[in-house]
Order: structure tokens, then C-alpha cells, then sequence
């Protein structure tokens, strides 16, 4: 079968780290079998590690409609969007100043969105207490940063949860 054989091609130039090679054999894998909801949660895999984030969320987002019962495939489109709400409060977070407390609002609704959507994100624990601190709410920064110090983190994150929950802390006190 035409689709068993992209499959296999996607597969191996996964194994090579060609994920461009493999996002084009799983996207000829769909065209024999568009509903096929693994191959979309495979390709949107695929697609998420090579950065391609939009395109990652809409296979995502087939894969769980083609299967809602199916939690891996949910569980991953609500990762994916997590991250997407997470780069899209960045932006607004570097874009504002004292004078934008509406774009930092509005980047709190998204970071607490993407929070719940992936409670295990570090990245979305830190922008929120970030913004948080940035709307003066210490309380709420400082208990941002102490539930992503619960998180599995690198070095540099650890670093910089010190850092804010030190400027937190002195400015509640």
C-alpha cells in the first residue's frame, strides 16, 4: 500500500534528522489517507520540531477532531496551542510599556489560558509571572514563580525564577 511505503520513507528520514524529507512522506502519506488522525499527530510531531509551529497546530487540531476520544492527541494539541498562546503573550509583553497596561492585561488572559491548557510548561509559568510582576500583582508573580520552580527546568530557568522571586518578594515586603 501506497501509504504503508510513505510512511516507511517519513520514518527514515526521521532516523537521518531529514524532518523536512519527513514532513513531505507524511504529507504524501495523507494525500492516500487524509483522515488518518495518527498520521496527523505524527506529522504535526514532525512539524513541531522543525519549528514549524502553525502547521503543527492544524494537524494537531485534525488529529484530535478525527479522534476525540483519543488523549494523546488531544493532550499534544493542547501543548501546541500552549506554546503558540505563550509566544503570542511574549510578543505582547516586549511590545508594551507602563503606559500598555491593556497589552500586558491581555497577556496575562493568554498566558493563564496556556497555563491550564499545559500546567507542565515552564516557559508559560515564567512569562505569566513576568507579567504579573509587570501589573504590580507580586502576590500572584511570586506564586507564578513557585509553582514553575515545581517544574522540570534548565539552569538559566532555574537562575531566573531566583532572580524574580528575589524582586517579588522584596516588593511585597
Amino acid at each position: 500500500m501506497q501509504v504503508e511505503r510513505n510512511l516507511k520513507k517519513a520514518y527514515r528520514s526521521i532516523f537521518d534528522n531529514d524532518f523536512e524529507g519527513a514532513i513531505h512522506w507524511f504529507e504524501q502519506a495523507l494525500a492516500d489517507g487524509p483522515d488518518n488522525a495518527d498520521i496527523h499527530y505524527r506529522l504535526s510531531i514532525t512539524c513541531a520540531r522543525s519549528d514549524r509551529l502553525e502547521k503543527a497546530i492544524h494537524h494537531a487540531r485534525l488529529a484530535a477532531t478525527l479522534e476525540p476520544a483519543h488523549l494523546e492527541y488531544r493532550s499534544h494539541y493542547d501543548r501546541l496551542q500552549s506554546k503558540e498562546l505563550t509566544v503570542m503573550a511574549k510578543k505582547q509583553l516586549e511590545q508594551s510599556d507602563a503606559r500598555h497596561r491593556g497589552l500586558i492585561k491581555s497577556a496575562v488572559t493568554l498566558l493563564e489560558r496556556a497555563v491550564h491548557l499545559d500546567p507542565l510548561s515552564v516557559i508559560a509559568q515564567l512569562w505569566l509571572a513576568i507579567a504579573y510582576g509587570e501589573l504590580q500583582q507580586y502576590s500572584l508573580a511570586l506564586q507564578a514563580v513557585q509553582e514553575a520552580k515545581q517544574l522540570p527546568q534548565d539552569e538559566a530557568i532555574t537562575k531566573q525564577l531566583q532572580r524574580l522571586e528575589q524582586r517579588f518578594k522584596s516588593e511585597i515586603n
